[in-house]
């Protein structure tokens, strides 16, 4: 937008050229505020709940049960990352924050939840075979 004011005050563009410059680049500008502060309100209202039960932090039960429904929603995309879907009659993900993984195993057996973790360092080449070993393989002769 400066470099727009600039080129018409050393009259390189016109006024018609200015104005439309001008208008797309407040339209843009507004929109992107009004972004950025509904988003932060709705983040705002997921930690705000978090902060007023942090001593029922254990029970997320009870936090879940007294949010609205904004805050039920952000706190689901907070431990799931936006990753919780439901398929064959139980929910399933491939991420979920640490803190909240460590009885996924108890979630799967009640038919709860399935968690099939996304493997994060794919360099690592992942072990096979039923003793998870990895199996040598003959490349030359």
């Amino acid at each position: 937008m400066f470099s727009v004011e600039e080129k018409w005050i050393k009259n390189e563009i016109s006024k018609d050229t200015y104005d439309r410059w001008y208008s797309t680049y407040s339209n843009t500008i507004q929109s992107c505020r009004d972004a950025i502060e509904r988003l932060s309100k709705v983040e705002t209202q997921a930690f705000k709940i978090l902060y007023k039960n942090l001593d029922l932090l254990g029970d997320l039960k009870s936090i879940y049960n007294h949010a609205n429904i904004i805050q039920k929603r952000e706190l689901v995309k907070l431990v799931f990352d936006s990753n919780l879907y439901y398929q064959q009659g139980v929910y399933r993900t491939p991420t979920m924050i640490d803190i909240m993984s460590r009885n996924h195993l108890m979630m799967k057996e009640k038919g709860l939840l399935v968690y099939n973790k996304k493997r994060d360092d794919f360099s690592i080449i992942p072990p096979s075979g039923v003793a998870e070993n990895r199996t040598r393989v003959q490349t030359s002769n």
